[in-house]
């Protein structure tokens, strides 16, 4: 039996050092030699400082570290996760379930002496039961000794035998009780590798907590060696193995104990043999299987929520680092195509001091005329080939693209960011973990909301932003031709027209000046695109950082706010409920104050938000602030710089590349030309408002159809309604000295074919008995001539209307060409356009307190001009409509003063024409007068007024001092161009005009 016994155990014993210890050593040792790289890892990286500039290297090498960290983390963990639920003894239970196969089913031995015997460890109750055996034994031989006190040889008698289930009993013992006792030590060991990495990742925490503060203040990036401290503690890998299995060889020793004492006593009655059988090995077996696999599976939930911990946490980071690589790597890019650019702009700079030097240096008239007209050449020939190659160079950049660029990577790096990761609700690593008690987020959602919605606000903006200076910065230089040609020119202008305040010189080198500034700031602008940008996608980045690392915080965020939301909710309670106490005890005097208080605040705040809004004005007495600005308008033009008053003066527009929408006038324009030359009646009329560009409308057609030449513009200069008036008018446009309209008809029906622009026909009608008789001949000679003239006719409005109303005037045309308002965008540009040519710069004034909103006092002096210009183009345009000339009136009274290149602008809010609903009946009757013929001279107004001839000049004198009406031609009383929308919106109130 001994030799059995021994036996077995050294079969198992040889087993058990080879197929089972070695599952807890290995796994020992793999954790310690992981948490040696780990240790590695982070005494390299806490060797290292970083200054704030160094910056980009010390992203660089965090993101190395941590990018190996989290390699050596998943490898790690990812070698805890076992296969099935056998995997951690599998290969020791294929070894002993083969060496079962070769062990006996029972053996048979007599019992041993101690099994009939009491010994000094049995309980009373097993002595009395051995009592019991031994005497059944003893009576169970009596038939022997009996008969043996009658042999002579005497016969051997023994103690009962025993079956012993050795297979069964072996495979108990090491395939389930073995298994089961050693389940303390795999929590051991578990918990010792959960305690153990936790103090790494808290170093790695540690590390983080330095990173965010490098990442958010202007510091150096050092790290303490006191981080490694934890360490110290950590004992040796041999101190590890040997106090592990020490714990596993008592358990081991202690099996084996049981194992032997069960077989001594096993088929008796202290051991029944019925405790080996295969339904209660199967049983135990299966009960210790499931109880390994439940506590292998609690405790792979606890690494799998430490994992995803640790991981979330490295992933976290180097998203972060990413987006700031990427982000690196578009400004290094953004630099480069700015470099590039910047040598374009170097170019066109010296060209244009290449054009100053030979102006600069002229000293007498004709050389400084002759450099100036042979630049003007140069411009076309050469400085506009420059341009078109820079703003090639520059659209090549795609600068835009790059902000595109830095998006789509980052978004890129977020989406490779686990979609599910464990949180726990306790967090205890050096526990087993309950199903129950793990949830699944997904981190790349959380940051896809949460996080990534803050950076793309600010990717967005910064392309905006970027895109628009991209296409200021390309306009700009495109307009620099432009600005160079215009001021040679206006310099030129100065020969034929000589002025006291400048010379051809000053104006010409003045103008270049500006042009060269221009290009300074052109390249100023250049180099703040990098900084501009920067300013806004960094402060996107800074946001998303912070917003991102709250996800690496492990705490139940959601508890917590729910806790401070309920005890907010309970400490506003009582507050509520003091409050409403006090207020009842308190009521009248508390609601007096709060009242006065309140009305004070409100009083102003609605008057301006009245005030922003047009419904309140302030009180004013009489007209003097509006007498002063008209009387600062009348002198506005003469202190702009004389470059300044070329472009804004009231001029027919020659220059066809200043003008500015009307596309269906061109096109009906063009209809009836071609009309004409198809032998179709084609006379049009052109109406619209003084100012509103019917001439600047009728000189672009003819530039663009290149018959320019060969047209006549015809304008009476005085009102006419005799027809030997408009005979005289006739013959002085053509040196001729017809003396009847059959004449004229004739005259115009032989020789080529012409055209004829015939301007104000408001000139041509007076309104009283027979006023219209000139009409009535214009309407025979357009007839008559119809197949060998074009007539294009311009007519006032308002005139056009009452014309219409009285002698169905519209009937003489085939085409009308009416004028109507145009939106804020083209005004807009039809300014800019002018303002640009310029070579000026532009700064808006603030208007009055009441305007100014809250968004508009926190944002920068940039936005603010920004939010100031497009209110300025919105109160100019209400005032002009469609209007060009008053809209040049405006823009010239809002010019307050010139300092360099820059003119400032204020703000139109605060002109108050409300007297003007204060004018007497008599008066307006009076304006509608002078409105529905645009011009008339007292003589005129005398008659056409129902009043004496005195009232009627001490009315007419009236409005000249209050700057309602003003002179023209020194003779000619017209409706202030600034008050022009102003009078005839009270005219339209009043259902004088439509």
């Amino acid at each position: 039996m001994e030799e059995i016994i021994h036996q077995q155990q050294s079969t198992i014993a040889t087993l058990y050092h080879t197929e089972l210890l070695p599952v807890f050593v290995n796994r020992i040792t793999l954790h310690h030699k992981t948490m040696l790289k780990i240790a590695s890892l982070q005494k390299k990286l806490i060797a290292k400082t970083f200054t704030k500039k160094e910056e980009e290297l010390a992203i660089t090498a965090l993101n190395t570290y941590k990018k190996e960290l989290e390699n050596l983390v998943s490898k790690y963990f990812l070698s805890l996760e076992t296969p099935n639920e056998t995997a951690l003894f599998d290969n020791y239970y294929v070894a002993i379930n083969s060496h079962l196969e070769t062990v006996d089913e029972e053996i048979v031995r007599t019992q041993d002496k101690e099994r009939f015997f009491s010994e000094e460890n049995d309980s009373t109750l097993l002595k009395f039961r051995k009592g019991i055996k031994r005497s059944l034994f003893n009576t169970s031989k009596i038939p022997v000794k009996t008969a043996n006190l009658f042999r002579k040889t005497k016969k051997e008698f023994g103690f009962w035998n025993q079956k012993i289930p050795l297979k069964n009993a072996t495979q108990y013992y090491f395939n389930s009780v073995l298994i089961d006792d050693l389940s303390l030590v795999i929590d051991a060991v578990y918990k010792e590798i959960s305690e153990i990495t936790s103090k790494y990742w808290q170093i790695d925490a540690k590390i983080d907590d330095e990173i965010e503060h490098f990442l958010a203040n202007d510091e150096n990036l050092n790290f303490s060696d006191e981080l490694l401290e934890g360490l110290n503690s950590i004992p040796s890998l041999e101190s590890r193995i040997e106090t592990n299995t020490k714990s596993l060889q008592e358990i081991y020793e202690a099996t084996v104990l049981k194992y032997t004492d069960s077989l001594y006593k096993a088929g008796t009655m202290e051991l029944s043999a019925d405790s080996f059988s295969d339904q209660t090995v199967v049983g135990h077996q299966n009960k210790t299987s499931e109880k390994i696999a439940k506590k292998e599976t609690l405790w792979k939930n606890t690494y799998s929520v430490f994992k995803s911990d640790w991981e979330l946490d490295l992933e976290i980071f180097m998203v972060i680092f990413k987006v700031m690589i990427e982000y690196w790597d578009v400004e290094k890019a953004l630099e480069t195509r700015t470099n590039t650019i910047q040598k374009e702009i170097k170019a066109i700079k010296n060209h244009i001091e290449s054009v100053k030097k030979p102006i600069a240096e002229a000293e007498k008239d004709t050389d400084i005329k002759g450099s100036i007209t042979a630049e003007i050449k140069n411009i076309n020939k050469s400085f506009k080939k420059i341009i078109n190659g820079a703003t090639k160079v520059i659209t090549n950049q795609e600068l835009p693209t790059l902000i595109n660029r830095f998006e789509e990577n980052a978004l890129q790096n977020i989406k490779a960011i686990s979609t599910k990761r464990a949180i726990s609700t306790d967090n205890d690593y050096a526990a087993p973990t309950a199903n129950s008690s793990i949830n699944y987020i997904s981190p790349y959602e959380l940051i896809i909301y949460e996080s990534w919605p803050v950076l793309a606000e600010k990717v967005k903006e910064a392309k905006i932003e970027l895109t628009v200076k991209v296409n200021r910065f390309i306009d700009e230089i495109n307009g620099l031709p432009q600005v160079c040609e215009f001021n040679l020119e206006s310099a030129l202008s100065l020969f034929e027209n000589a002025s006291q305040e400048n010379t051809p010189k000053e104006v010409a080198l003045d103008g270049l000046q500006r042009s060269i500034e221009k290009v300074d700031d052109l390249n100023k602008t250049l180099t703040n695109f990098n900084t501009i940008n920067s300013e806004i996608v960094e402060a996107g980045i800074q946001k998303f950082n912070k917003s991102i690392l709250a996800l690496t915080d492990t705490e139940n965020i959601i508890q917590i706010r729910l806790t401070i939301a309920k005890a907010k909710s309970i400490e506003k309670s009582k507050l509520f409920k003091e409050k409403v106490v006090n207020t009842a005890k308190n009521f009248v005097p508390i609601a007096v104050r709060y009242s006065k208080l309140k009305y004070r605040q409100s009083e102003t705040y609605v008057k301006n938000i009245l005030t922003r809004t047009g419904l309140y004005r302030a009180p004013s007495s009489d007209t003097t602030d509006l007498a002063d600005f008209l009387k600062q308008a009348e002198k506005a033009l003469d202190k702009l710089p004389y470059v300044y008053q070329r472009l804004f003066r009231s001029e027919t527009l020659q220059n066809e590349e200043l003008f500015i929408g009307r596309k269906e006038g061109i096109e009906t324009l063009e209809c009836a030309y071609n009309s004409f030359n198809d032998n179709q009646y084609a006379a049009t009329i052109i109406i619209g408002e003084r100012g509103a560009g019917k001439t600047s409308l009728v000189h672009y057609f003819l530039n663009k159809k290149k018959v320019f030449k060969d047209a006549l513009f015809l304008s009476p200069q005085r009102n006419c309604s005799d027809p030997q008036e408009f005979i005289d008018f006739l013959n002085d446009s053509f040196s001729k000295d017809f003396e009847t309209l059959e004449q004229w008809i004739q005259f115009f029906n032989s020789g080529k074919k012409r055209t004829i622009i015939l301007e104000n026909i408001q000139y041509l009608y007076f309104r009283k008995v027979n006023g219209f008789r000139v009409l009535n001949q214009l309407s025979t000679l357009i007839t008559a001539t119809k197949n060998s003239v074009f007539w294009v006719v311009t007519s006032a409005k308002y005139a056009f209307q009452y014309l219409d109303k009285s002698i169905q005037i519209s009937e003489l045309f085939a085409f009308t060409i009416e004028l109507s308002e145009i939106d804020k965008i083209t005004m807009k540009e039809a300014l800019i356009k002018r303002h640009k040519i310029s070579g000026y710069n532009l700064f808006f004034e603030k208007p009055p307190a009441a305007y100014l909103t809250k968004k508009f006092l926190k944002s920068s002096t940039e936005i603010q001009q920004e939010i100031l210009k497009e209110e300025f183009f919105g109160d100019i345009n209400k005032i002009a409509q469609s209007n060009f000339k008053i809209a040049f009136m405006y823009w010239i009274r809002a010019a307050e003063k010139v300092e360099g290149s820059t003119i400032y602008m204020r703000s139109l809010k605060n002109l108050n024409t409300s007297f003007l609903n204060k004018i007497a009946p008599v008066k307006l009757l009076l304006l509608n007068s002078i409105l529905l013929q645009e011009r008339l001279n007292s003589e005129e107004i005398v008659e056409l007024s129902s009043l004496d001839e005195q009232r009627t000049l001490n009315i007419i004198n009236s409005l000249f001092e209050n700057g309602i009406l003003t002179i023209e031609e020194g003779e000619f009383y017209i409706v202030n161009i600034l008050l022009f929308r102003q009078i005839t919106a009270l005219l339209k109130s009043k259902n004088v005009i439509h």
